[in-house]
């Protein structure tokens, strides 16, 4: 292989790299809601959102749903919280979310919502709700399920609260692993630099 063409091969890996680190970058943010029982329902599970392309990907998984078949109406409401939504005073729907069947007291469903985790978590008050069996056409069944959508403001103080909290009497936590996002915005950077570099040599 002549210099020429490494230097096009190697070009064509940075920007690849770059590519592909975005991403990643673009499409990591995802964040699991715990759904709690509503008016004594015994429903809970979990609503995982996750950023993508497209939206916002919503993974609903249900247990305790009382009757096998029922189909459970969902949505993400605006302009209130699980607990207004539980005094009778709940939020209109603003994202229409795909029903959840049960099957064996279980059930999961999966939309893609047209918005962005800065407008969910952004601070405005958002809360993801599962309703009972439909039995009136006209009329949406109260909540069995309920998940607050927490702003990542308010979460990441609770969050550093409570490490602190515990800091003081744990051991010191081996890293996980997992690549951080600093990690991947240097790492891109460097992939574009790279690129441009060969770029100037092949045109020179």
């Amino acid at each position: 292989m002549n210099r020429r063409s490494m230097m096009v091969t190697a070009l064509a890996s940075a920007l690849l790299t770059a590519l592909m680190l975005g991403s990643a970058w673009a499409q990591g943010s995802s964040k699991t809601l715990e759904l709690t029982p509503s008016r004594g329902s015994g429903v809970s599970g979990t609503a995982t959102l996750t950023e993508t392309g497209g939206g916002v990907e919503v993974v609903l998984e249900l247990q305790g749903l009382p009757k096998d078949g029922v189909e459970h109406m969902a949505h993400i409401h605006s302009d209130a919280t699980c607990a207004d939504d539980r005094a009778g005073q709940g939020g209109p729907v603003e994202f229409p979310l795909q029903s959840v069947v049960a099957q064996g007291s279980t059930g999961t469903s999966t939309s893609t919502v047209d918005t962005t985790f800065d407008e969910l978590f952004g601070g405005e008050p958002y809360y993801v709700n599962v309703h009972a069996e439909q039995t009136d056409p006209e009329a949406v069944p109260p909540g069995v399920a309920c998940a607050d959508v927490v702003s990542m403001s308010a979460s990441a103080s609770a969050s550093a609260s409570a490490s602190a909290s515990a800091s003081a009497s744990a051991e010191p936590l081996s890293d996980t692993g997992g690549i951080s996002p600093l990690t991947i915005v240097l790492a891109g950077a460097a992939g574009l630099v790279t690129a441009g570099y060969l770029l100037r040599r092949l045109t020179a």
